[in-house]
């Protein structure tokens, strides 16, 4: 068993290293414009990765699950619709202990799971990547400085934008920045459709 888990980190490792090579190749002409760019444009690109990766990847189990708990639900809904009440209330208690709180749980921890491998897993996937990157120290040997940004209160106070929480902004940024094109585009498609 350890050889095989050895062997697979490995896999892994060498998957890693391959991605960020091709990833440092891939924006290293965006580095002319500065880390403060070059991190919006990832943040970006993962943002807009979740997305449509959200929208399309749907599991078999997933659907089943729903579709399980939905039909839970309406029995639920016709025993709370039974002419005696208390009656109703003992046979939607009996559901919820017998089906419905399971398929509840299956439906939830399933659309939990998709929820980490299509939005959480390639966001910090992409942070590794900045503060491998990015630290201080190739930050000063690539452009000179130390900090993505550096702001001065007066003379006593500096304050210093790491990498790290350069990309944590410029991800909500995209964020909202991605609410407002899909608002727009709606709108515009609206337009045309009347």
């Amino acid at each position: 068993m350890d050889s095989f888990l050895d062997r697979a980190w490995n896999v892994i490792y060498v998957f890693l290293s391959n991605t960020v090579v091709f990833m440092d190749s891939l924006f290293s002409p965006l580095e002319i414009l500065g880390p403060e760019f070059v991190i919006f444009v990832l943040a970006f690109f993962v943002v807009i990765f979740t997305r449509i990766i959200g929208k399309f990847y749907v599991t078999k189990r997933y659907i089943k699950l729903k579709k399980d708990y939905k039909h839970w639900q309406g029995v639920r809904e016709e025993a709370m619709k039974h002419p005696d009440r208390k009656k109703g209330k003992a046979l939607a208690k009996n559901v919820d202990q017998a089906e419905l709180n399971k398929a509840y749980y299956d439906y939830f921890f399933e659309g939990l799971l998709k929820h980490f491998m299509v939005n959480v897993l390639p966001i910090l996937l992409v942070v590794s990547y900045v503060t491998t990157v990015y630290t201080p120290a190739n930050l000063l040997e690539r452009f000179g400085k130390q900090w993505v940004f550096s702001f001065s209160f007066g003379s006593s106070s500096t304050v210093n934008v790491s990498s790290m929480l350069w990309f944590v902004i410029c991800i909500i940024l995209s964020y909202i920045i991605f609410a407002i094109l899909k608002m727009v585009i709606k709108k515009l498609y609206a337009k045309k459709s009347v």
